[in-house]
């Protein structure tokens, strides 16, 4: 493939992953926990199941890696599976249209119908990540997967921006709520539609895998098992998941049912979250393909195992400022975490086989994650009306639930540390090299372009790098001292100019 081939290509996924991003940001998230909560009045065990299915249906993507690796067909099974799994969304829509008035219905139709959704997903997202781990080289993956998700990032923003403000709207323009939904999830399923057509248009990676023996598929689905850097890598992901999981849906229940904020609330919470995404995600890129993944997932875990406990001292009336600060970390540090964590599976997975490795891993950590939630949400019943005070803060279910969750993601660090990666560095590099990717003075923060950075150890130096290349360049004391005087001297016969003129108007005025 030439560059210009190549090149198209990319921009076609960067376009399947715009549309992609407006449909997952309207169709779920804090928009179906609102759905479930005001139209079916869904307890804390539906929240719970409705985030543990997506997961859960990941149990399919053995099935699909082996129909994967017999038929060498990525493409076809991997765009069936998503467009299904999408269509499916038709009877979340429905249903709102087929509600009566009167009692809250039942939620086990609107499960049934998340679950069918996610379980087409599933197959669909293995043959995704295959395709795209042949189709995107290994040494870009890092810096073009960053720069597609900071795009599709600024897509999913405005749609969670424009869909909170229509659901806020929709009782002053006459709109019964349910029917404000199906509108919303009915927008989103179209913008799923068109990143399937330009999913459509990208090229098969072309060499088919070699079609296993029907008694091989046990060894090739025990294989990924047998390599022992693969399992350290599944369990730091099963901790994290598991840490991530069993609290991540109850924070829109909190925002929603605790702190009692509206849905322009919620989704500008989600947009400063989004924004910090934008703003780390083109620097996540290009550390990991310089320092490694390892290092990245570890330092992104330090971070987000902070923000359960900005969620705990938030408090009704006074709720603003911590949930801001706990989005705007997690947005910066999930960007890292789920790059990271997207880029070494594929690394870690040899080329043939890999839709295996990445089944595997997905079946796994998506039972593990799965689990979570529903755990959470049994938690959450069992203790429903506790309060403890521990100085001064009121701690509820849900409070105990996320300092639970904070302290098991500190804990998952220990099996991330072991992951063997070849060239990766210390997480203290990953440190150092935000530390100097952040500093204001480098501009870094700009929207325009990328920086970067790299510190010369025991010396706090900055080094300046052409905005325009991806090229690093060690620079010293000296070397800024070198710039200094070459502007200084730059700027010498202006200097001599203006002194020359205001002694002339200086010997005038006498």
């Amino acid at each position: 493939m030439d560059a210009a081939h190549q090149k198209a290509v990319l921009s076609r996924s960067v376009a399947d992953g715009i549309f992609g991003t407006i449909w997952t940001s309207l169709a779920g998230g804090a928009f179906l926990v609102g759905y479930a909560l005001k139209i079916f009045h869904a307890d804390s065990r539906v929240i719970g199941a409705l985030a543990a299915l997506p997961l859960m249906a990941n149990v399919v993507q053995v099935a699909g890696a082996i129909l994967i690796e017999r038929t060498g067909r990525i493409k076809p099974i991997s765009i069936a599976g998503v467009t299904a799994g999408r269509l499916a969304w038709l009877g979340v829509i429905l249903l709102p249209l087929v509600l009566a008035h009167g009692a809250p219905p039942a939620s086990w139709p609107l499960i049934a119908a998340i679950g069918v959704s996610s379980l087409f997903a599933a197959v669909g997202s293995v043959g995704w990540t295959a395709w795209m781990g042949d189709l995107v080289p290994a040494k870009r993956r890092g810096a073009f997967f960053g720069r597609r998700n900071m795009i599709a990032s600024v897509a999913g923003m405005a749609a969670m921006l424009l869909g909170g403000r229509f659901l806020d709207s929709a009782a002053r323009w006459g709109i019964p709520v349910r029917i404000a939904f199906a509108g919303l999830f009915a927008v989103g399923l179209l913008c799923g539609m068109v990143s399937v057509w330009f999913l459509s248009r990208l090229p098969e990676t072309g060499t088919a895998r070699a079609a296993p023996a029907r008694h091989a598929e046990g060894s090739l689905i025990l294989r990924p098992l047998r390599d022992a850097n693969f399992r350290t890598l599944i369990l730091s992901v099963c901790a994290w998941s598991v840490a991530i999981q069993m609290a991540g849906p109850f924070y829109s229940v909190f925002l929603i049912d605790a702190l009692r904020a509206d849905f322009g609330t919620i989704t500008l919470f989600g947009t400063c979250a989004t924004v910090a995404t934008l703003l780390m995600m083109r620097t996540w890129g290009p550390i990991s393909d310089r320092h490694g993944n390892r290092p990245v997932i570890v330092v992104s875990s330090w971070v987000l195992a902070v923000v359960p406990v900005l969620w705990v001292i938030a408090r009704p009336g006074a709720y603003f400022l911590p949930v801001l600060l706990a989005n705007l970390v997690s947005g910066a540090a999930m960007a890292g975490a789920a790059l990271s964590q997207f880029n070494i599976l594929i690394k870690l997975s040899p080329r043939e086989g890999r839709s295996m490795y990445i089944a595997v891993f997905s079946a796994l950590t998506g039972l593990v994650g799965a689990a979570a939630p529903l755990a959470g949400g049994l938690a959450v019943r069992a203790l429903h009306g506790l309060s403890l005070t521990v100085l001064s803060f009121h701690l509820s279910s849900l409070h105990l639930l996320f300092l639970a969750s904070s302290l098991i993601q500190a804990v998952s660090i220990l099996p991330a540390l072991r992951i063997r990666e070849p060239a990766a560095t210390a997480p203290s590099a990953v440190l150092l090299q935000l530390k100097n990717d952040l500093n204001p003075q480098t501009g870094i923060a700009s929207s325009a372009d990328f920086v970067l950075l790299e510190v010369r150890r025991g010396r706090r130096v900055l080094r300046e790098v052409d905005r325009r290349t991806e090229r690093l360049a060690r620079m010293s004391e000296r070397r800024i001292s070198v710039i200094a005087d070459r502007l200084g001297s730059a700027t010498a016969g202006i200097r001599a100019r203006l002194r020359r003129y205001l002694q002339d108007t200086y010997d005038d005025a006498g």
